[in-house]
């Protein structure tokens, strides 16, 4: 569409500059103008541009027929006039604005107008400069959003808006002067106004701006102090058409600048966001803990939403962060996963941005589920010893940074063989369960717990000497002492041996450590079972 309407543009200059067909463009070409453009937005059901569009080109064509002698003058032919203006004036006080600043740079054309409307050879022109100095000011918060949230339709129809508005105002100053002659260059101004006008309120409802409709509305802006600036054209207008167009197009050119800064700003922020989520593994956690996804996945999502405070997967009960009234849904399949933001977003959300990163989480909590499934024993819940290899590493270097002693117990559950044989696997089975729970609920998170093999159980203590291992070790055995399994009659007891208690010097040394804690574990067992021996 945007193609065509700049060769119709192109096409009503060119009639409108040479001089035997600039009255005839005036005269009925302006008037269509504004009528197709009128009737097109009314059928795009934007009623109060379209009416304006309309009666302006009414109440043009009547001045037309009037000039020609076909109409007798009279007040009736201002109806379409006031009409029209009432209906601009409701559509502008419809439209959100914002607090004029940089806009302001265009009140001197409001000040200009007013002076115009001091004249008392205008009569009932008069009203319309005044009117026309209301308009603009009106047109001034609505213009700020060019500035703030981007160009969209708002910059063509209001640089349509401002032309038609000069036009009206230089039309002021030279009909108060030497009276307007028929064919004058402003009326170009009209002509590429209601152009502008129309084809902005389109393109602003479809959510798009073009790069040939902003090529149209710059082009305008500079065009219309060369059409102004020849004789005979009185001071008033030069001024007029010289100052609304530099300070027009110097302002749409900022406006595109600051949509280039905000369109290199959100490239940089998804780029960030990209790689956050690349970078979102179960490896790189300390722990295999959906929360602590979660974690990663929040942060990801902060390059997009600064205000994300909180992310929750419901159907796993995990929340990282804060919940608040505000939240976004996170496509997860079947999960309710809920993004948690401190404010409502001030800006559209990015698209694909939730199903990305619900994807990305979906896959990761699947990772972690693996990892989990081959790195813990099934039956306890604890580490296996593969896991052992991977957590060792963290541990000693924790150690290591600050210095702290690790303490090495080797567990073995006392005449387990017995109870297997006696009351079955199954029995076994929950012995095991029951010592996997005790020791999950007796270590913290720095220390390892795991499953060496078959009854016996391996604990490293961070941050614990001998003394302070073995207060750890003989609350374990109370609490399995004390606790009965179906239908074993008799307490369950365990022997333990205990080595290190110093800050290790690296994995060959914790592995002697582990040879050591097993021979204590063997004494303790040879010398009537249910003891703790120190290696």
């Amino acid at each position: 569409m945007v193609p065509y309407v700049l060769g119709l543009s192109a096409l009503f200059l060119f009639l409108g500059l040479f001089p035997p067909t600039a009255p005839w463009s005036e005269r009925f070409l302006t008037p269509c103008v504004a009528l197709v453009g009128g009737g097109f937005l009314i059928r795009q059901k934007e009623s109060s541009p379209g009416l304006g569009l309309l009666f302006l080109g009414i109440g043009d064509l009547a001045w037309t027929l009037e000039d020609l002698g076909n109409l007798p003058r009279g007040l009736y032919l201002e109806f379409p006039y006031l009409i029209s203006y009432a209906a601009l004036t409701f559509w502008l006080l419809s439209l959100p604005g914002r607090p004029p600043r940089l806009s302001l740079g265009l009140l001197p054309l409001a000040l200009l107008g007013l002076l115009s409307a001091l004249r008392p050879e205008l009569g009932i022109d008069r009203i319309y400069t005044a009117w026309d100095a209301l308009l603009l000011l009106l047109l001034l918060p609505r213009l700020e959003s060019l500035f703030q949230v981007g160009l969209g339709g708002w910059a063509l129809w209001g640089v349509g808006f401002l032309l038609f508005l000069v036009a009206d105002m230089a039309y002021a100053f030279l009909e108060a002067a030497d009276g307007y002659p028929t064919g004058h260059p402003v009326h170009l101004l009209w002509t590429l106004g209601y152009v502008l006008l129309a084809l902005g309120v389109v393109e602003e409802r479809e959510g798009h701006a073009s790069f040939l409709g902003q090529a149209l509305a710059l082009g305008s802006l500079f065009f219309m102090p060369a059409v102004l600036l020849n004789d005979p054209t009185p001071w008033s207008v030069r001024l007029l058409a010289l100052y609304g167009g530099l300070v027009g197009g110097l302002g749409l050119l900022y406006a595109l600048h600051l949509e280039w800064r905000r369109t290199e700003e959100k490239r940089f922020r998804w780029t960030r966001f990209l790689e956050a989520l690349a970078r979102l593994s179960p490896s790189v956690t300390q722990t295999l803990s959906p929360e602590g996804v979660l974690l990663g996945a929040l942060g990801a999502a902060q390059h997009l939403l600064p205000q994300a405070v909180g992310l929750e997967v419901r159907g796993r009960r995990g929340l990282v962060g804060e919940r608040t009234p505000h939240s976004l849904l996170i496509p997860l399949n079947g999960d309710a996963a809920h993004l948690y933001l401190r404010t409502p977003p001030q800006e559209p959300v990015p698209q694909g941005f939730l199903s990305l990163l619900g994807e990305r989480i979906k896959q990761v909590l699947k990772q972690v589920e693996w990892g989990t499934l081959a790195l813990t024993d099934p039956l306890t819940g604890l580490l296996n010893r593969r896991a052992l290899e991977t957590e060792l590493p963290k541990l000693l270097a924790l150690a290591r940074r600050y210095g702290a002693p690790v303490s090495v117990v080797m567990l073995d559950i006392d005449r387990f063989k017995r109870v297997n044989d006696t009351y079955g696997h199954p029995v076994g089975d929950e012995v095991l369960r029951l010592l996997g729970r005790i020791l999950q609920a007796s270590v913290r998170r720095e220390d390892l717990a795991v499953r060496y093999g078959g009854e016996e159980f391996l604990l490293l203590l961070y941050g614990a000497d001998r003394e302070a291992a073995k207060e750890v070790v003989e609350r374990i055995r109370y609490r399995f002492r004390t606790q009965r399994v179906e239908p074993i009659p008799y307490p369950l007891t365990l022997s333990a041996g205990i080595a290190g208690g110093e800050v290790p010097e690296g994995e060959a040394q914790v592995e002697d450590w582990i040879l050591k804690a097993d021979y204590a574990l063997l004494r303790a067992k040879e010398t009537g079972r249910d003891r703790v021996t120190l290696a």
